[in-house]
Protein backbone atom coordinates (compact mmCIF):
# COMPACT_ATOMS: atom_id res chain seq x y z
CA UNK A 1 0.00 0.00 0.00
CA UNK A 2 2.85 2.36 0.75
CA UNK A 3 4.39 1.88 -2.70
CA UNK A 4 1.06 2.76 -4.33
CA UNK A 5 0.88 6.09 -2.48
CA UNK A 6 4.50 6.72 -3.31
CA UNK A 7 3.97 5.94 -7.03
CA UNK A 8 0.88 8.10 -7.41
CA UNK A 9 2.66 11.49 -7.84
CA UNK A 10 5.46 10.18 -10.09
CA UNK A 11 3.44 10.05 -13.32
CA UNK A 12 1.80 13.48 -12.87
CA UNK A 13 5.13 15.08 -11.96
CA UNK A 14 6.77 13.63 -15.08
CA UNK A 15 3.81 14.85 -17.13
CA UNK A 16 4.22 18.35 -15.66
CA UNK A 17 7.90 18.36 -16.61
CA UNK A 18 7.07 17.28 -20.17
CA UNK A 19 4.21 19.79 -20.38
CA UNK A 20 6.58 22.56 -19.31
CA UNK A 21 9.13 21.50 -21.94
CA UNK A 22 6.57 21.45 -24.77
CA UNK A 23 4.84 24.68 -23.76
CA UNK A 24 8.14 26.57 -23.37
CA UNK A 25 9.22 25.29 -26.78
CA UNK A 26 5.90 26.47 -28.24
CA UNK A 27 6.12 29.94 -26.67
CA UNK A 28 9.76 30.33 -27.73
CA UNK A 29 8.71 29.75 -31.33
CA UNK A 30 5.83 32.20 -31.00
CA UNK A 31 7.99 35.10 -29.78
CA UNK A 32 10.95 34.61 -32.12
CA UNK A 33 11.19 36.98 -35.05
CA UNK A 34 11.04 35.32 -38.46
CA UNK A 35 10.20 31.87 -37.07
CA UNK A 36 9.30 30.42 -40.46
CA UNK A 37 12.38 31.81 -42.21
CA UNK A 38 14.62 30.55 -39.39
CA UNK A 39 12.97 27.13 -39.63
CA UNK A 40 13.61 26.98 -43.38
CA UNK A 41 17.25 27.95 -42.86
CA UNK A 42 17.71 25.40 -40.07
CA UNK A 43 16.12 22.62 -42.12
CA UNK A 44 18.33 23.47 -45.11
CA UNK A 45 21.48 23.52 -42.99
CA UNK A 46 20.60 20.32 -41.12
CA UNK A 47 20.22 18.18 -44.24
CA UNK A 48 23.94 17.45 -44.46
CA UNK A 49 24.13 16.44 -40.77
CA UNK A 50 21.23 13.99 -40.84
CA UNK A 51 22.57 10.45 -40.57
CA UNK A 52 19.54 8.75 -42.08
CA UNK A 53 19.67 9.32 -45.84
CA UNK A 54 15.96 8.74 -46.47
CA UNK A 55 15.15 11.36 -43.82
CA UNK A 56 17.57 13.83 -45.42
CA UNK A 57 15.79 13.22 -48.74
CA UNK A 58 12.40 13.86 -47.12
CA UNK A 59 13.71 17.10 -45.67
CA UNK A 60 15.20 18.23 -48.95
CA UNK A 61 12.21 17.41 -51.15
CA UNK A 62 9.25 17.86 -48.77
CA UNK A 63 10.29 19.63 -45.56
CA UNK A 64 12.18 22.60 -46.96
CA UNK A 65 9.75 23.41 -49.81
CA UNK A 66 6.78 23.20 -47.41
CA UNK A 67 8.46 24.75 -44.37
CA UNK A 68 5.47 27.00 -43.55
CA UNK A 69 3.10 24.03 -43.34
CA UNK A 70 5.52 22.02 -41.19
CA UNK A 71 6.24 25.07 -39.03
CA UNK A 72 2.54 25.53 -38.38
CA UNK A 73 2.11 21.81 -37.61
CA UNK A 74 5.00 22.02 -35.14
CA UNK A 75 3.38 24.98 -33.36
CA UNK A 76 -0.01 23.27 -33.16
CA UNK A 77 1.56 19.97 -32.10
CA UNK A 78 3.68 21.51 -29.34
CA UNK A 79 0.73 23.52 -27.97
CA UNK A 80 -1.59 20.48 -28.09
CA UNK A 81 0.90 18.15 -26.44
CA UNK A 82 1.88 20.67 -23.77
CA UNK A 83 -1.72 21.43 -22.85
CA UNK A 84 -2.75 17.77 -22.92
CA UNK A 85 0.16 16.75 -20.68
CA UNK A 86 -0.79 19.55 -18.28
CA UNK A 87 -4.43 18.39 -18.21
CA UNK A 88 -3.33 14.75 -17.83
CA UNK A 89 -1.09 15.70 -14.91
CA UNK A 90 -4.03 17.42 -13.19
CA UNK A 91 -6.22 14.37 -13.76
CA UNK A 92 -3.40 12.18 -12.46
CA UNK A 93 -2.98 14.21 -9.28
CA UNK A 94 -6.73 13.98 -8.71
CA UNK A 95 -6.74 10.23 -9.42
CA UNK A 96 -9.36 10.68 -12.14
CA UNK A 97 -7.79 8.75 -15.02
CA UNK A 98 -10.50 7.07 -17.07
CA UNK A 99 -10.90 5.51 -20.49
CA UNK A 100 -11.38 8.80 -22.35
CA UNK A 101 -8.44 10.41 -20.58
CA UNK A 102 -6.40 7.31 -21.40
CA UNK A 103 -7.20 7.61 -25.11
CA UNK A 104 -6.36 11.33 -25.18
CA UNK A 105 -3.17 10.63 -23.23
CA UNK A 106 -2.11 7.93 -25.66
CA UNK A 107 -2.77 10.24 -28.61
CA UNK A 108 -0.85 13.15 -27.05
CA UNK A 109 2.05 10.89 -26.07
CA UNK A 110 2.27 9.41 -29.59
CA UNK A 111 2.30 12.87 -31.16
CA UNK A 112 4.94 13.99 -28.67
CA UNK A 113 7.06 10.89 -29.31
CA UNK A 114 6.83 11.47 -33.07
CA UNK A 115 7.94 15.09 -32.71
CA UNK A 116 10.78 14.16 -30.34
CA UNK A 117 11.94 11.45 -32.73
CA UNK A 118 12.02 13.99 -35.56
CA UNK A 119 13.94 16.49 -33.43
CA UNK A 120 16.48 13.79 -32.51
CA UNK A 121 16.99 12.70 -36.12
CA UNK A 122 17.12 16.30 -37.36
CA UNK A 123 19.72 17.14 -34.72
CA UNK A 124 21.93 14.26 -35.85
CA UNK A 125 21.70 12.67 -32.40
CA UNK A 126 22.49 9.01 -32.07
CA UNK A 127 21.84 6.32 -29.48
CA UNK A 128 25.13 4.65 -30.32
CA UNK A 129 28.81 5.36 -29.92
CA UNK A 130 29.79 8.33 -32.05
CA UNK A 131 33.53 8.23 -32.69
CA UNK A 132 33.35 11.63 -34.40
CA UNK A 133 32.21 13.28 -31.19
CA UNK A 134 33.65 11.73 -28.06
CA UNK A 135 32.14 14.48 -25.89
CA UNK A 136 28.53 13.90 -26.93
CA UNK A 137 26.27 12.63 -24.16
CA UNK A 138 25.18 9.01 -24.32
CA UNK A 139 21.58 9.92 -25.02
CA UNK A 140 20.27 13.34 -25.99
CA UNK A 141 17.27 15.02 -24.40
CA UNK A 142 15.29 14.43 -27.59
CA UNK A 143 15.91 10.66 -27.51
CA UNK A 144 15.18 10.59 -23.78
CA UNK A 145 11.90 12.44 -24.29
CA UNK A 146 11.05 10.09 -27.17
CA UNK A 147 11.52 7.05 -24.94
CA UNK A 148 9.58 8.56 -22.03
CA UNK A 149 6.73 9.67 -24.30
CA UNK A 150 6.58 6.27 -25.97
CA UNK A 151 6.33 4.73 -22.50
CA UNK A 152 3.49 7.14 -21.67
CA UNK A 153 1.72 6.17 -24.90
CA UNK A 154 1.70 2.52 -23.76
CA UNK A 155 0.75 3.56 -20.23
CA UNK A 156 -2.26 5.60 -21.34
CA UNK A 157 -3.26 2.97 -23.89
CA UNK A 158 -3.26 0.38 -21.12
CA UNK A 159 -5.47 2.66 -19.01
CA UNK A 160 -7.98 3.00 -21.86
CA UNK A 161 -8.08 -0.75 -22.52
CA UNK A 162 -8.00 -1.71 -18.81
CA UNK A 163 -10.96 0.56 -18.08
CA UNK A 164 -12.80 -0.92 -21.07
CA UNK A 165 -12.20 -4.47 -19.85
CA UNK A 166 -13.16 -3.48 -16.32
CA UNK A 167 -16.42 -1.87 -17.54
CA UNK A 168 -17.21 -4.94 -19.70
CA UNK A 169 -16.65 -7.26 -16.71
CA UNK A 170 -18.93 -5.08 -14.56
CA UNK A 171 -21.60 -5.15 -17.29
CA UNK A 172 -21.30 -8.94 -17.51
CA UNK A 173 -21.74 -9.21 -13.73
CA UNK A 174 -24.89 -7.07 -13.87
CA UNK A 175 -26.38 -9.31 -16.60
CA UNK A 176 -25.63 -12.45 -14.59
Amino acid sequence: MKSNTMQRPVVPVLLLILAYEWLISFFNKLVIKNYYQNLRDQLSQSISGVQLHFYAGLLKHIGVPHYRLFGSLVLVGEAFVGLMFLILAIYGFRGKLNRTVGKLGALAALIAAFMSLNYAILGGDTLFVDSANAFQEGISIDWLMFLIELTFAFYFYSISTHRRRQTKMEDDEEVA
